[in-house]
């Protein structure tokens, strides 16, 4: 279905490894208070209680004391520190916008301070507004060079953007400042997995699980690296490891899943997947996973169930309309899968793949026309896409235009050749001798 599987991606970055508040992990930065005095109805008391009852960790009850006092006393010297409390729990509750509110109204009343920065940076980050998390974590370095942790996020969101050296470096000095911290080596070993860099990447994932034998991000990183070699008993070895450590997370399942896949072992991956599935009910992308397993070991029926599963949990998920389309049409369900491989060029204009499975749909049903257009937009997307100039050939040939589909077979050939290489050869012999 695919020429080659890549496991499930999850960046491990501090700003989505939000502990229990009031446990921020040096995450989000809380400011204290000095309080003093007896208790009374002063926006002090309430904001005394409210940071006691964050310890208990009563967030719903410590908001409601933060913003009285902010209503008794919204100019008060100490204003800016519970701007921040207060935006820190919004944050924690998914309320992106209150907290940006709240970190601006920090930072506006206290400019020089780092972790109102760091904090609004996560905040941007969450509403995936890249460009500002960025300046904000570099403000937070400007005010604190040794910040290793703005450092490390600031190398996730290059790493998304594709600045792949100025993540590197990011995570770089991330480590230099805090050489005891596994998630930076866990952050450098997936950038340097995810550049071909299997080695380094190792050593990096390496070091992770000897300063935390129980780290089981670093063992399912470096479960993907070994995977990507192609030493897959020793990936299966690490992810046996990071499923212990961590039972409960459905992607582990997932990433085992793949590499019984990757194998052959199509039962083990359909009950890793099945486990994902278990543990995550919503989880559209272990439906597809199975879906594949299915496909893969010619259980057609089931995937296409599995597929439409993870299309109700995901509309938008092109790549489950992407199977199911190929499930359709090994059982000879052209339009439905004509309809599934439209439905991914409208989500994905630029899904090349796309074209060619519906132009392939189009010339099994005597649309040649239509099999020509489809063929020709995936070449003008990716015009080293062989499959694309071997399927045009065919359906140039169907309509006689013998001249045409000789130039794309000798295309085929300068390419290397396609995954139908044989009938390339015939095919190609027949129009030698029609010239």
């Amino acid at each position: 279905m695919r020429k080659k599987y890549t496991m499930p991606m999850r960046i491990l970055l501090s700003i989505e490894k939000l502990k229990a508040f009031p446990f921020w992990a040096g995450v989000l930065l809380i400011s204290f208070i000095v309080c003093s005095g007896a208790y009374g109805e002063s926006a002090l008391d309430y904001w005394r209680e409210a940071r006691q009852l964050l310890e208990q960790g009563k967030l719903d009850r410590a908001l409601e004391l933060y913003t009285k006092g902010l209503l008794i006393e919204p100019k008060h010297q100490h204003a800016y520190k519970i701007y921040n409390n207060r935006g820190l729990i919004y944050y924690s509750r998914g309320d992106y916008e209150k907290s940006l509110k709240d970190f601006n109204q920090a930072i506006g009343l206290n400019p020089k301070d780092r972790d109102f920065y760091y904090n609004r940076g996560n905040v941007y980050r969450a509403l995936n507004r890249i460009e500002q998390a960025v300046l904000d974590y570099t403000t937070t370095i400007q005010l604190d060079p040794e910040n290793s942790l703005a450092y490390n996020n600031r190398g996730g969101l290059y790493f998304e953007k594709g600045n792949l050296d100025m993540a590197e470096a990011d995570y770089t000095k991330a480590i230099q400042l805090n050489p005891e911290d596994t998630e930076f080596y866990c952050n450098r070993g997936y950038l340097y997995r995810s550049s071909g860099y299997y080695e380094r990447a190792l050593l990096d994932l390496d070091k992770a699980i000897t300063l935390n034998p129980r780290n089981a991000v670093a063992y399912h990183y470096r479960a993907m690296a070994y995977f990507d070699k192609g030493n897959y008993r020793k990936a299966k070895a690490d992810m046996d490891e990071a499923v212990r450590i961590s039972p409960e997370d459905p992607e582990l399942y997932c990433s085992r899943g793949d590499i019984c896949r990757a194998q052959g072992y199509y039962d083990w991956a359909v009950a890793d997947y099945s486990k994902a599935i278990k543990l995550s009910p919503e989880y559209a992308s272990a439906f597809n996973l199975r879906g594949s397993a299915y496909f893969e070991s010619g259980e057609l029926v089931k995937a296409i169930a599995d597929f439409t599963e993870a299309i109700t949990l995901n509309p938008r998920f092109a790549l489950a309309y992407y199977n199911r389309g190929d499930a359709y049409f090994e059982l000879e369900r052209y339009k439905e899968a004509l309809k599934d491989f439209t439905r991914v060029i409208s989500l994905n204009p630029a899904h090349y793949r796309g074209y060619y499975k519906r132009g392939r749909v189009y010339l099994t049903e005597g649309a040649y026309a239509q099999a020509i257009d489809d063929c020709t937009r995936a070449i003008k997307l990716n015009n080293l896409y062989r499959d694309a100039y071997y399927l045009r050939a065919k359906a140039y040939r169907a309509q006689g235009k013998v001249q045409q589909a000789g130039e794309d077979l000798k295309k085929v050939e300068d390419l290397g050749g396609s995954q139908e290489i044989g009938e390339v050869i015939d095919l190609k012999k027949i129009f030698d001798l029609e010239k």
